[in-house]
């Protein structure tokens, strides 16, 4: 596939939201949990509040594929929106911090049920922006990009979100060697100035006016002709459980590091880069390996695997005692994350023609959103539980990682019932996936 400079562009997009991810589900989460001591349940609150908005991805998607009304663009003004979102909910983000370090001091004048009221305002909406940006933003490129020549440009977006989440992790990491509050309330107001230059120099002037013929379908009799396919159950029951073990750990990796092994800020911090670097690895294979293959499933059981690998080397880290083992293991979590995640996206960006791309890509971004924001409330709940009941905070974190590779194991099973002859090859050996053609759209 020969890189335009238009997919380069819009590239850029994924690119500023890369440093939105380090700062939120990096820097801050570890801050508020290991230097503010507040309850790792409470942060996994906040940053899964993203499950309670996920519908939104599915429902806007499926409003721009039907848009018509907005200067005649239909993917252009959710794309811009979402952007608007992330950058205020960026923006305001520093005052989570500023108010639960307050409210959790001794006698302090603002109450901590204020303050968890406002930061679940600030975080949900930047939830919100992400879940209507990226659908808006996804299902445009879609609607530019040959079929045959999809899962590279998912391939080529991803990389471009992973370069940004390694950059602002290092970038992060420096100005946090010597760590205070305000200097984390810098970073992110910075960072939202740069998710927002590159988000519009990723989305001016890409879209394209479109006519289309007035469809009298609505959105759920849409969902539920495409979830009639018993492979499409099994397979967004697969992509849910997947998620949901391979995400658990997104909010506690940094603080394992600081209680656990010691780590400092800006260490821990650094395994964002080292995540960042195995997804990278996982996004040059899909880039060479899904093309030639008949199905993408096969990267998806691949990721699963390498998957079990790396929360066995995590697991084992604490009792060893070792950096080296732990920071290992992130980078291989990194690389099934990015297996998983880009398989299971190339399968529903061919399956997507214009006027479904929006749902399509809505629906895997709500089921993969769910789980990340399922997977973030119930590990940081029951890493606290485990912790709070065995009086060892190791227990809790070891806890929540066999559990992860448990529902691994269930996403494996989901995966094996999915029949092999659902997918097969088209002509000249481009990867079709066309078995699923009774699918709407596809």
């Amino acid at each position: 596939m020969a890189i335009n400079k238009r997919l380069l562009r819009l590239s850029l997009f994924q690119l500023g939201l890369g440093f939105s991810v380090v700062v939120f589900n990096g820097a801050l989460n570890r801050v508020l949990i290991a230097e503010e001591q507040i309850p790792a349940g409470i942060v996994g609150w906040l940053l899964s509040l993203g499950l309670f908005v996920a519908p939104a991805r599915a429902l806007m998607g499926f409003r721009s594929d039907r848009e018509k009304k907005t200067f005649g663009y239909r993917r252009l003004p959710y794309a811009w929106y979402g952007t608007m979102l992330v950058f205020s909910g960026l923006s305001a983000a520093p005052f989570s911090l500023l108010l639960l370090s307050k409210a959790s001091q001794l006698n302090s004048e603002v109450p901590f049920s204020v303050a968890i009221f406002f930061c679940t305002l600030i975080f949900l909406l930047y939830a919100l922006g992400v879940h209507v940006g990226q659908t808006g933003y996804l299902a445009l490129v879609t609607d530019l990009t040959p079929k045959h020549e999809r899962s590279r440009a998912m391939v080529l977006l991803w990389i471009a979100l992973i370069i940004g989440q390694i950059i602002s992790a290092f970038v992060i990491g420096f100005f946090l060697e010597d760590f205070h509050p305000m200097k984390l309330v810098q970073v992110m107001q910075s960072a939202s100035v740069v998710f927002l230059v590159l988000a519009v120099a990723a989305i001016w002037k890409q879209d394209r006016p479109v006519e289309l013929e007035d469809d009298a379908e609505d959105f759920s009799s849409q969902v539920w002709a495409l979830l009639s396919a018993r492979k499409m159950r099994l397979f967004f029951a697969m992509l849910f459980f997947g998620a949901l073990g391979l995400t658990a750990q997104d909010i506690l990796l940094e603080p394992y590091g600081g209680q656990v092994l010691g780590m400092s800020v800006a260490a821990t911090t650094r395994l964002t880069a080292l995540w960042g670097i195995g997804m990278l690895i996982a996004m040059l294979i899909a880039w060479q390996a899904i093309p030639r293959l008949d199905s993408p499933l096969p990267v998806t059981l691949t990721g699963c695997l390498v998957g079990l690998a790396g929360f066995a080397l995590i697991t084992t880290a604490s009792a060893a005692r070792s950096v080296v083992m732990f920071a290992s293991g992130a980078m291989v979590v990194g690389i099934a994350n990015g297996l998983f995640l880009i398989s299971t996206l190339s399968l529903i960006t061919y399956l997507a023609d214009i006027k479904t791309a929006g749902m399509y890509v809505g629906l895997w971004g709500l089921v993969q959103t769910s789980a990340a924001g399922l997977a973030a409330l119930a590990g940081s709940n029951l890493r606290d539980v485990v912790a709070r009941l065995t009086g060892d905070v190791v227990q809790g974190y070891t806890v929540v990682y066999a559990t992860e590779m448990v529902l691994i194991v269930v996403a494996l099973a989901f995966l094996m019932l999915i029949p092999r002859k659902a997918f097969i090859v088209s002509a000249r050996g481009r990867s079709a996936f066309a078995g699923l053609t009774e699918v709407p759209g596809a």
